[in-house]
């Protein structure tokens, strides 16, 4: 008798252990977060899928922060309230980067250009560029030439052409602006 309650118990236990595991319930909610990141621009469009042409979920403003749930490519899954979604990880930046993006309303140089030197020239060379978001000079205007030399001019415009800036950013929006650059000989 006690072999077989011994046995009955081992059948028991071994059927217990191969019962099918209830469902995942891995929702959105519940998953753990890989990281905290911010909306970098205007704007933040999340997927349905990691793809461009599937359909928009929400969108998220400048400086907000989403949690990233996994990364696939150029692709991120963020926590939405209602599920996840999917958007590109060149609209996020880490907590560093937005904070210092905060603070920057003054013109830098990431990139200042090089200087363009001609021991005989007098005078004065102002050039207003063009600044896009992200801090590229998009087009440049010679405003003052008091050297009379057109080639200094334009040999200045190209180096100021391809100069890069830490972008500008008021009240958590990049701005474009206009910058005046002064070269004085």
């Amino acid at each position: 008798m006690m072999k077989r309650f011994a046995i009955l118990a081992a059948v028991l236990a071994l059927a217990a252990c191969n019962e099918a595991a209830p469902p995942s319930t891995d929702s959105a909610a519940e998953r753990a977060a890989i990281a905290v990141e911010y909306v970098r621009g205007d704007r933040l469009v999340v997927h349905a899928k990691p793809s461009d042409a599937s359909p928009v979920l929400a969108n998220f403003t400048s400086g907000e922060s989403v949690s990233i749930l996994a990364k696939q490519g150029e692709w991120a899954e963020v926590r939405m309230p209602d599920g996840s979604g999917w958007a590109r990880i060149s609209s996020l930046s880490k907590a560093v980067e937005a904070q210092h993006e905060e603070d920057n309303a003054t013109p830098r140089f990431r990139k200042a250009p090089s200087p363009v030197t001609q021991p005989s020239a007098h005078g004065e060379i102002i050039i207003e560029a063009t600044v896009n978001t992200d801090g590229d000079v998009t087009s440049v205007k010679v405003t003052r030439n008091t050297t009379g030399s057109d080639a200094l001019a334009f040999k200045n415009s190209a180096e100021i052409q391809r100069a890069k800036f830490e972008p500008i950013v008021q009240k958590g929006r990049r701005r474009e602006f206009i910058y005046e650059y002064r070269v004085h000989y």
